[in-house]
């Protein structure tokens, strides 16, 4: 992401706070000069990287008026000057996150509850997409988890391929060393479920699990092998594969940009459930944000994105052939 891998953390009394974040030097802006000390920015990785609390349900809100008002005095003698927060649609945002920045509301997430019976699991899948998996099934199609050693040559093919076919923007090709270094750290907890129908595979898909958490990553599909449902026979079959082990929900996120567009829909056919995902948008220092804001204008010959559009506004791309990063708007 350009940046150097951080975290924000307040402490006071046992009670705690952590933002992890990536801290990026300000992009240049032609003609705008560079100021006599270098500003940077932080923003959450790529996910859902919702800035944790420990405190008491009573005081948490005292504590994070308190804890917010100590980092941004932080962040303003360390030069950083925004942040922008991906949160978690599957934990609160207490208030103060209002009191003390911006908070934007995007489109829905959708989630299983592991919990429910097979049954109300069952229930909540779309009609026509039970009459798909049976044809699967009748075709010898399975799902099943395979060594992520082994398998992740074919995923990251299939991957680019389905980046490449749906038209993605540059920012979700990650390189080979990103998908390495995700196994490496995250050993057990990232499974690779892959689809076959004989020794063809039809699609695979990245999942991590923690705290009862099954969170479902990336994806590809062969669309060569005319077999479009397999994304779904997978879902399926890691849905009962949590369940069986013990886990408590099933997250399948949302769509692109946190927008309710076709991918939205497709996730909306396995659940009834779904929570709103929301960003976090917070600005150090108002005047110096109001300076890049103006140097960006002269520059683009646009207006600036007002704080709930594309944030933080002095990063928005320019031109048609500009690559946005994802969530940084509103949707």
């Amino acid at each position: 992401m350009g940046g150097t891998a951080s975290a924000l953390w307040a402490e006071d009394c046992g009670r705690e706070w952590l933002l992890p974040v990536v801290i990026r030097p300000l992009p240049v802006i032609p003609g705008a000069g560079a100021p006599a000390l270098p500003w940077r920015d932080a923003v959450s990785p790529y996910g859902y990287p919702h800035p944790l609390t420990t405190a008491g349900e009573t005081d948490v809100d005292t504590f994070l008026d308190e804890a917010l008002a100590a980092m941004r005095e932080f962040l303003r003698s360390e030069r950083v000057l925004t942040v922008f927060a991906r949160c978690s649609p599957l934990m609160p945002l207490a208030h103060a996150y209002s009191n003390h920045g911006y908070v934007v509301k995007h489109g829905p997430c959708f989630w299983l509850d592991l919990t429910e019976s097979a049954e109300e699991l069952q229930s909540q899948l779309r009609s026509r997409y039970r009459s798909y998996l049976n044809a699967l099934r009748r075709e010898g199609v399975t799902a099943a988890f395979i060594p992520y050693s082994k398998g992740l040559d074919d995923f990251v093919r299939l991957y680019y391929r389905t980046m490449d076919r749906v038209g993605a923007a540059r920012w979700y090709y990650f390189e080979r060393s990103y998908f390495e270094e995700l196994g490496k750290l995250l050993c057990d907890a990232l499974r690779l479920c892959v689809v076959k129908q004989g020794d063809q595979l039809l699609a695979a898909g990245l999942f991590a699990s923690s705290g009862g958490i099954v969170q479902y990553l990336l994806s590809g599909v062969d669309e060569r092998l005319d077999q479009p449902h397999a994304t779904k026979l997978m879902m399926i079959f890691v849905r009962d594969w949590g369940k069986a082990a013990g886990h408590r929900i099933l997250h399948l996120g949302g769509g692109v940009g946190g927008t309710d567009d076709a991918l939205s829909q497709f996730k909306r056919g396995f659940t009834r459930h779904f929570s709103l995902f929301c960003t976090w948008r917070h600005v150090v220092d108002a005047e110096q944000y109001e300076v890049r804001l103006r140097a960006w204008e002269q520059f683009s010959g646009m207006a600036a994105d007002p704080i709930e559009g594309y944030f933080p506004a002095y990063r928005k791309p320019i031109g048609k052939s500009a690559d946005p990063e994802p969530t940084h708007r509103a949707s």
